[in-house]
């Protein structure tokens, strides 16, 4: 049986899908659902956290628990933050599918990143998330792995879901170096016609897209991973950060 705060996680969660909560609408506050019998403190305070970690809400000191808009994109960071707490990437809503992998000599842009040669072997691996209410592209991504991590994770070649969290869970988990540095950057852009099968749009589609990178390093300096993302047309990244 799932734990109290998994079942009332689960119902929030399907009255932000269904529209009973639309984006911009502020949850109840912990305590008015204490009062109300949903559950102790912690209970109530774990369901929350879960919500936030599966991208549906954001909580703000001074704003509360508010919906967040559907077109919102996810980083990296966030989606591994997301699988320590969920055991699962996804966030409500959402589900990944066309998962790909197999070595590839490193393009210019990754080989720099990973600090090795370019035309050096890599492991690429790509998949698409989508919206599951309308099919539609939330973005595509690609991790590229230094080669000798890859041949000592068999996993990470399958191209498919991994069963087990994240491939930087997998990776750290095998070192047992955890990770000490993510370096991030973002950009917009016009699409190409390169992005026309990536992102499922026409090759004549002139749309600006947002680009999120990450280069994950663990405690011995090494970077494990390097991560592309591109946004579909109409997704946008946001944060929010309370003042102290």
């Amino acid at each position: 049986m799932p734990p109290k705060w998994r079942v009332l996680a689960d119902e929030i969660a399907a009255k932000i899908t269904s529209g009973a909560y639309a984006p911009g609408d502020r949850l109840p506050k912990i305590e008015d659902l204490v009062s109300a019998g949903m559950g102790s403190k912690s209970t109530v305070h774990a369901a929350y956290k879960a919500l936030e970690a599966n991208g549906l809400v954001t909580a703000s000191r001074g704003h509360g628990t508010v919906v967040r808009e559907r077109t919102t994109l996810t980083t990296a960071a966030e989606r591994e933050q997301r699988s320590k707490v969920t055991g699962s990437s996804w966030r409500a809503g959402e589900r990944s599918d066309s998962h790909m992998a197999g070595f590839v000599a490193a393009p210019k842009d990754v080989a720099e990143a990973l600090e090795i040669e370019a035309g050096d072997l890599v492991l690429r691996r790509s998949r698409t998330y989508r919206d599951e209410h309308d099919n539609s592209v939330v973005s595509h991504s690609t991790s590229w792995i230094p080669a000798g991590l890859a041949e000592e994770l068999p996993e990470l070649a399958m191209g498919r879901r991994l069963s087990s969290g994240t491939s930087i869970d997998l990776i750290t988990h095998h070192t047992g170096r955890p990770v000490a540095q993510r370096h991030s950057t973002m950009w917009a852009r016009i699409t190409t016609p390169a992005d026309a099968g990536l992102l499922e749009i026409r090759e004549d589609t002139t749309a600006a897209v947002i680009v999120l990178t990450v280069r994950i390093v663990d405690t011995s300096g090494m970077t494990i991973e390097y991560g592309i993302d591109i946004g579909g047309p109409g997704r946008r990244w946001t944060k929010e950060e309370a003042s102290a």
